[in-house]
């Protein structure tokens, strides 16, 4: 009989935090909406599942394997069948060795503790919908044969996409006997949707909007979170169409969380549940490939953006992106490096992670391989600069 339990807690860091997610110093000056770690566990006669998706760009490994451990100490969940996501809200605060981060981890762990003594009988469900208004690939070729990213909007030098989206929103959704709802995990492949041009208030994001939508959605209260999936080189940003909308009082964030909540609604409706469904979890360590030195012609054209900007020339963020990462590699050449992948199965839905900002083409790559109905990945701790992701190798076996 499977057994169900989610938890909603707060995150959020004190005024005055430090904050991730942009090239300038940032300190958090207000609140516009709380953080929160929202946890699900599922359970059965013989295995148990975690799932914590967390309002923060990144946070490394080293935390979540002490969560982890915490998590197991407190549950006797095993650190493979606990999965710890960010959702890589650019409004949220800087993680590292600091007290904030010291009480987060701790927190993550205190949220996945709650669900698991809130279980009780349960069905589980999974469908998906398509949302495509809202995802573009951020990658660009040029007309001078090269490829850009973030080129700006109207750019008349833009070809065409440099690559795919992924529009699916795939969600699952926990119901007690009753037919209450415990909770509902949403994942979209979308980096983020930014915030007004006062981004020093911590906000959730659009994901954070998403949670509080699809709850008036249902005219009800219940666990929901939305998990970003592969999304490196995908944002909101419709370059070619020239589409900038309004985002001053958070209106597109607040819209996006909007759409992307009705899909889940539609896919909420056609999803099938069952109170039998097996559950599994793998979690394995693979080798990040370094990523090749800069070439000549990448050092020239970083020389090239700082001389701009020494100008006081207003640069793109790609630019100013690619200016960063060439000189980061130069300083501390990439070494390989050591990282995990896991992957979570209820029934016939599978939900596979993995580090760093990687492309949509790997999240597309990794649903076409899965040998599972449906299947959503999510993006989890960021990987230190300089590592390229390899290729996906071999079959998704079924866990």
């Amino acid at each position: 009989m499977l057994t169900a339990g989610a938890s909603c807690v707060d995150i959020t860091p004190p005024l005055g935090t430090h904050m991730r997610g942009y090239f300038e110093e940032r300190t958090a000056s207000t609140v516009h909406d709380p953080l929160h770690a929202r946890s699900f566990v599922l359970a059965d006669d013989g295995s148990a599942i975690a799932v914590a998706v967390c309002d923060i760009i990144g946070i490394n490994r080293e935390y979540l394997d002490q969560a982890r451990s915490l998590i197991a100490q407190t549950t006797g969940l095993p650190p493979e069948q606990v999965m710890i996501a960010c959702t890589h809200t650019h409004t949220g605060p800087h993680t590292g060795d600091d007290e904030y981060t010291q009480w987060l981890w701790r927190r993550i762990a205190d949220g996945v503790r709650i669900a698991w003594e809130a279980r009780e009988p349960a069905e589980a469900g999974w469908a998906s919908a398509s949302e495509e208004r809202l995802v573009f690939n951020r990658r660009y070729r040029m007309a001078d044969g090269t490829v850009q990213t973030n080129p700006g909007v109207g750019n008349p030098d833009v070809i065409e996409p440099a690559g795919p989206t992924d529009p699916e929103v795939g969600v699952m959704v926990l119901r007690g006997a009753d037919g209450r709802t415990i909770g509902l995990l949403g994942n979209h492949a979308l980096h983020y949707v930014g915030i007004p041009d006062d981004y020093t208030s911590i906000s959730g994001d659009y994901f954070g909007f998403f949670s509080t939508l699809i709850q008036r959605l249902r005219a009800e209260s219940f666990v929901a979170a939305l998990s970003n999936g592969s999304s490196g080189d995908i944002n909101n940003i419709d370059v070619i169409g020239g589409v900038s909308p309004r985002n001053d009082r958070y209106q597109h964030c607040e819209r996006a969380g909007a759409v992307v909540a009705a899909s889940a609604l539609w896919a909420w409706n056609e999803a099938e549940f069952t109170g039998d469904a097996p559950i599994a979890g793998v979690l394995k360590e693979v080798t990040l490939d370094p990523r090749p030195p800069a070439t000549e012609d990448e050092l020239a054209r970083a020389q090239e953006i700082e001389e701009r900007l020494e100008a006081g020339e207003r640069v793109r963020m790609g630019e100013r992106s690619f200016q960063r990462r060439v000189r980061r590699t130069e300083k501390e050449p990439p070494t390989a490096h050591n990282t995990l992948v896991q992957a979570l199965r209820i029934g016939d839905l599978a939900i596979v992670s993995a580090p760093g900002e990687f492309f949509v083409e790997l999240g597309l790559e990794i649903k076409r391989r899965s040998p599972f109905a449906q299947t959503m990945v999510h993006r989890v701790h960021p990987d230190p600069p300089g590592v390229r992701g390899g290729s996906v190798r071999g079959e998704l076996q079924p866990l």
